[in-house]
């Protein structure tokens, strides 16, 4: 009997060394379960459990050491105002450097424009400056200092 699923294919090549997070993200960013393998299993490349620890929230994992490699950078940008970049989002919000996700303003923007991120999740990466601070308002807010306007805190 042949067995065959997109989410298993990936693991097997997850757990026998792929480097490449554009193959192992896209099935395995949407299974909860598969999220916990990736950020969990010892012996993953590092760039590749980085998107499961954060869609999984699970900071403390991510190794110090991946943070500023462009391959994860790109790893994190490329699901902006998807539905995994709803998961993956809020937690590099959380320990993301000011400024580290700067050079993805435009899309983070657009992202809360469209009601596909929440203002605070693409503040936080932004950092302070002239493109966070034009986030747009939620819907029937006016605009406020520190985004503090009523309804704003999602």
């Amino acid at each position: 009997m042949r067995f065959s699923s997109p989410v298993f294919a990936t693991t097997l090549r997850m757990l026998r060394g792929e480097s490449d997070v554009h193959v192992v993200a896209p099935p395995a960013l949407g299974d909860p379960w598969f999220t916990c393998v990736l950020a969990l299993v010892p012996n993953v490349h590092p760039v590749i459990g980085a998107p499961g620890a954060l869609a999984r929230a699970l900071p403390d994992v991510l190794r110090s050491d991946v943070r500023d490699v462009s391959a994860l950078h790109a790893a994190i940008a490329s699901p902006i105002g998807t539905d995994t970049g709803k998961r993956i989002l809020p937690t590099w919000a959380e320990v993301a450097l000011a400024g580290e996700g700067a050079a993805h303003a435009v899309a983070l923007t657009d992202a809360v424009h469209d009601d596909r991120c929440i203002r605070w999740v693409a503040a936080a990466p932004i950092g302070p400056g002239d493109a966070s601070a034009t986030l747009p308002p939620k819907h029937g807010t006016s605009p406020t200092p520190c985004g503090a306007g009523a309804g704003e805190f999602q």
